[in-house]
């Protein structure tokens, strides 16, 4: 037998997301979602992951595949939570319900964090004799709406539920990386934020695309907003790279380029309740009992 025959294999990469009141949790075969109904009873539900096909090892476009795939479960598990949270008998979502459920989401984040800012400094570009300049503040005008934004949804009572379970989530993950026990007592000694979090996308995303349209340099109007549209799944694709680089290498020497993304995450975390912290590993257990069954 060999040396490389004696190396455990790698273990499988967790990803998720908090739902209404619970978790989902992406694993390598499966996709778990946990969530906890008004009487306190735990109900989950488990299903196989789409392959990305020929893109899965072809860099930028990975990222744009896996991106809509995570998306399309992420909105069928929002919605299928939302009905058990309720305590109603929960329907399989129909597939024109995802796809308009998702598109009026990405919908109004183009329009909102791409097209908003593109249109609001577009006359101050015109004015100076910096235009490259603009395109940089343009840069901060969507950092500044995205941290506006994640502040005023933090105060409403339902996101900081939400939040609470993001940052269960964040834990459970972390214990199950770290090889710990999965028990509610080891998630106490993690923090709730993680470089892989949908923040740390949001976050790197708006920086990206900043320096891709200051490269760009100044555009008539309707030109400027028909890039920021069609760059947008490009953007997307090298902010997945990015993150995947950074958490492939923890330690790697510019991991400080990572902390905003780690401190906005206090924005949309939570310290979580231990219920909350049995839902994230209730559904972290599922999600590996599914790759495990496949």
């Amino acid at each position: 037998m060999s040396a490389s025959d004696d190396t455990p294999p790698a273990r499988p990469t967790l990803g998720g997301q908090a739902v209404i009141e619970g978790v989902m949790i992406r694993g390598s075969q499966g996709t778990a979602v946990c969530v906890r109904k008004p009487d306190g009873e735990l109900v989950c539900r488990t299903e196989g992951n789409a392959r990305t096909g020929r893109f899965r090892n072809v860099p930028i476009l990975r990222g744009i595949a896996v991106l809509g795939e995570t998306m399309t479960q992420g909105m069928r598990a929002m919605i299928w939570s939302a009905q058990v949270a309720a305590g109603e008998e929960p329907e399989e979502p129909s597939k024109s319900q995802v796809r308009a459920t998702t598109a009026a989401s990405l919908g109004f984040v183009s329009a909102f964090f791409f097209l908003g800012p593109a249109a609001a400094t577009r006359r101050l570009e015109r004015a100076t004799k910096h235009p490259r300049l603009v395109s940089a503040l343009e840069g901060l005008v969507r950092v500044g709406m995205l941290v506006g934004y994640l502040r005023a949804m933090g105060r409403l009572p339902q996101a900081q539920r939400l939040f609470g379970y993001h940052g269960a989530e964040h834990r459970a993950i972390q214990a199950y990386e770290a090889d710990e026990p999965l028990e509610v007592a080891s998630l106490h000694r993690f923090p709730n934020a993680h470089v892989r979090c949908g923040t740390s996308f949001l976050l790197t995303t708006t920086l990206i695309s900043s320096v891709v349209y200051a490269v760009l340099g100044p555009q008539p109007m309707g030109r400027r907003l028909l890039s920021r549209l069609a760059l947008t799944p490009i953007i997307a694709g090298l902010s997945y790279e990015a993150i995947r680089l950074a958490s492939a290498s923890p330690n790697g020497p510019w991991r400080w380029l990572f902390r905003p993304n780690l401190a906005l995450q206090a924005l949309t975390t939570r310290d979580p309740d231990e219920a909350q912290m049995e839902v994230a590993l209730a559904a972290v257990r599922a999600a590996l009992g599914a790759g495990e069954s496949s």
